[in-house]
């Protein structure tokens, strides 16, 4: 016996962006219906390119500002715990944040508090006008309850300029025992 389908296909395209502007937009989605405190988790990504110029693109976890209401002397040791240990690969200059031998345990840092970010930096590389790139973010909750996913930049290598996602995206983290 032998079967035979047949079908229409029409494609069509638009433009990702009404009119074509110097800004992204991403979409965010978790892929996990129930996140454990402890595990991995992860963030998917998909970045559209909303202008017509092509963009090298990097993506980097943006560290939350220091409270000014800390004292100078630990916001001294908060500082040089929260500065960035740099090293470059491939014309890439990446930065790890909170290793430090003078840290003892009793600063409590300004970053990693609730989600820890296991992708500190991503190279998404060439994105075309008009066109999108997909992307993964790791994080582990550290705590139960409601977490905030951590806002981050993008930097575009060929303009040399950073772009801040902001955005409202939480979580909720559940016990491992349930």
């Amino acid at each position: 016996c032998r079967v035979v389908v047949a079908g229409d296909a029409h494609w069509t395209t638009e433009l990702v962006a009404v009119e074509p502007a110097d800004a992204f937009r991403i979409h965010m989605s978790v892929e996990q219906a129930i996140i454990r405190r402890g595990d991995t988790m992860v963030l998917k990504l998909r970045i559209f390119n909303l202008s017509l110029e092509s963009r090298n693109l990097m993506l980097l976890m943006a560290k939350e500002g220091s409270k000014s209401s800390t004292p100078k002397s630990a916001a001294l040791k908060e500082q040089a715990v929260n500065a960035a240990v740099v090293s470059e690969a491939d014309g890439y200059t990446f930065g790890v944040w909170g290793i430090s031998g003078e840290d003892d345990g009793t600063v409590r840092l300004n970053r990693d508090y609730e989600l820890l970010a296991v992708d500190a930096a991503l190279v998404l590389g060439d994105i075309q006008g008009q066109h999108a790139s997909n992307a993964e973010l790791r994080f582990v909750p550290l705590r139960l309850g409601r977490l905030k996913v951590p806002n981050f930049k993008l930097y575009d290598k060929i303009a040399g300029r950073w772009y801040t996602c902001s955005h409202n995206l939480s979580i909720i983290a559940v016990d491992n025992l349930s």
